[in-house]
């Protein structure tokens, strides 16, 4: 072998080597919230995965670590610079948000410095968010749109809900972002779908409504339609953490629809479980899945 062979073999082994030797972080990426309740099932998630990865013999990732997006530590910057101190090569980041938004798409980006729009770093500065000037590479995974994880998630809790699956309609609400309506309006179809195909529950509708704003007037209509052929109405949200019962027990509606289905024998139940932390396993498996597909 002449000398610039032996050179060339030893430049390929040296690559490998540190390939091999590369440490490789999962951040997950949450929204956020001002309350800590609201953050804690998500936070919690974090050492669910460490176990979970232990116990099926996975060693891809060095570094597990949950990063909020706002309102709340571990921020996302702050975790970044931890993977720095850790000397991690590579990261692979998953958006746990149920589906594509502006938060998974333009905000998280925009904080990690993988895109520039100058409305939305404006909005974020506003907002006092700390931007990311790292040198280590972030990949950026889907949200829980990808996967089969939201129709079997719900299912089971419309499962729990119900009681006479014949006399049933159900109502799903969700955020909606409208930048995204065409992933939120084929995801909340998709869903519907799917417990209606399981559970056999033949009369569905979905609105979109955000956290308590307008939900009295949101729903309202969809409540309506689905009483002139069902008695009892199931209210299920498509929420990280977040049940719709508390909303509807603020919004006012439950007092309101008493006095519009006087007499006519209507029960309206809303849930009071979002997807976590009942289905934190589920989740877990689904932060693994998309992990392992990372290459």
């Amino acid at each position: 072998m002449n000398k610039t062979n032996l050179l060339v073999c030893m430049g390929i082994l040296c690559s490998c080597c540190i390939s091999m030797n590369a440490k490789n972080a999962l951040v997950i990426i949450a929204h956020g919230a001002p309350m800590n309740e609201w953050n804690k099932p998500v936070l919690n998630l974090e050492n669910s995965v460490k176990e979970q990865l232990k116990e099926k013999g996975i060693t891809k990732f060095d570094y597990v670590r949950i990063a909020l997006m706002e309102f709340s530590q571990p921020s996302i910057s702050n975790v970044i610079r931890d993977c720095e101190q850790e000397k991690i090569d590579s990261i692979y980041a998953i958006p746990l948000f149920i589906a594509p938004s502006s938060h998974s798409e333009q905000d998280i980006p925009a904080i990690l410095g993988h895109k520039f729009n100058a409305q939305t770093v404006h909005s974020l500065k506003e907002e006092k968010t700390e931007f990311v000037t790292s040198p280590i590479p972030v990949v950026l995974g889907p949200t829980l749109y990808y996967g089969d994880i939201l129709e079997k998630v719900v299912t089971e809790r419309v499962k729990t809900m119900s009681k006479d699956i014949k006399n049933e309609g159900l109502l799903l609400l969700a955020h909606g972002d409208p930048e995204y309506i065409g992933f939120w309006s084929s995801m909340m179809k998709r869903i519907g779908k799917f417990i209606e195909k399981t559970t056999g529950i033949s009369s569905f509708d979905y609105a979109f409504v955000g956290m308590g704003q307008s939900f009295k007037e949101d729903i309202l209509k969809e409540l309506i339609q689905i009483s002139k052929t069902k008695k009892r109405i199931l209210v299920q949200g498509v929420y990280l953490s977040s049940g719709v019962k508390p909303m509807a027990e603020h919004s006012g509606i439950i007092k309101e629809q008493k006095n519009l289905f006087k007499g006519k024998n209507i029960e309206v139940v809303y849930s009071s479980n979002g997807i976590l932390p009942n289905s934190a396993t589920d989740v877990c498996n689904w932060i693994i899945e998309r992990a392992m597909e990372f290459k």
